[in-house]
């Protein structure tokens, strides 16, 4: 008789470390942040953003305040729309050139 594999309820490295991080924040976003999968996509989605100066982290008297730029947002948003675009025109013109 088969039985059946039950999944691991252990936690993962990435969302102990998530957990730790979301601790003043409220229990749903907790959850959420938590997640298998929400904990991997901040760890690689905050570094990055902090990288292209979007969100910056300023402590003051032992705390952080975390600030977005919204004009650094924007900007980011309008050169990825930009090279998104270049990108596309450089796949059609290998394709209709025959190149494979």
């Amino acid at each position: 008789m088969a039985t059946k594999k039950r999944k691991s309820s252990k936690s993962s490295m990435s969302q102990q470390i998530v957990g730790m991080a979301t601790m003043g924040l409220p229990a749903p976003v907790q959850k959420v942040a938590a997640s298998k999968w929400g904990s991997k996509l901040l760890l690689i989605a905050v570094p990055i953003l902090i990288a292209s100066g979007i969100i910056t982290i300023t402590f003051s008297g032992g705390m952080p305040t975390v600030n977005v730029n919204r004009d650094r947002a924007t900007a980011v948003g309008r050169d990825l729309s930009t090279e998104a675009y270049k990108a596309a025109e450089r796949v059609r013109d290998y394709s209709e050139s025959g190149y494979r």
